[in-house]
């Protein structure tokens, strides 16, 4: 738990590892992410699959975010590797903080965790993309000493690209 002082109360924020039954939260909470992206005809996943992936086959990881306990957010996270270092490093996949609990610290919590696991897990990076019309997320990442890898364009093979290339090869 993390205690954070406003106006001279005292409030609770909580920031703990997701679990099977948080799978409907995970996925409201995706589609908040989703519709203020406005991406939302992109998500393609059910709870189903979610679960599956979370929690069966462990593909990723989920943070919650809980204040007061009740859930306003949640972080979505894997290991990718490189191959320079010789060692995994953090990707984040979603950060998302309800619209009206932004701006009051919570985001920088969520990523001063994130900050402590990927050095208790001997990672030296952690990585992440973000939407290049989200002025207001680029400016925050910047407050962090986040840094733009300008020299760098992100590529996707879709699934369609992929089963193509699949036939392709035999």
């Amino acid at each position: 738990m993390i205690y954070i002082l406003e106006s001279e109360e005292r409030i609770m924020l909580n920031i703990r590892f997701a679990q099977r039954s948080d799978t409907k939260l995970i996925f409201q909470l995706i589609n908040e992410l989703a519709a203020y992206e406005k991406l939302e005809n992109e998500v393609m996943v059910d709870e189903q699959i979610l679960e599956e992936s979370l929690f069966d086959k462990k593909a990723a990881e989920v943070i919650i975010v809980e204040f007061d306990n009740k859930p306003i957010g949640y972080a979505l996270f894997f290991n990718n590797f490189s191959t320079f270092l010789g060692r995994p490093g953090l990707y984040l996949e979603d950060i998302y903080i309800k619209p009206e609990y932004r701006g009051r610290g919570f985001g920088k919590k969520v990523f001063s965790f994130l900050a402590n696991l990927a050095l208790e897990r001997n990672y030296l990076r952690m990585d992440w993309c973000v939407l290049d019309w989200n002025k207001p997320s680029i400016e925050f990442y910047k407050s962090l000493g986040a840094k733009a890898l300008g020299e760098w364009t992100i590529y996707r093979l879709d699934e369609s690209a992929l089963k193509k290339i699949s036939e392709k090869s035999g």
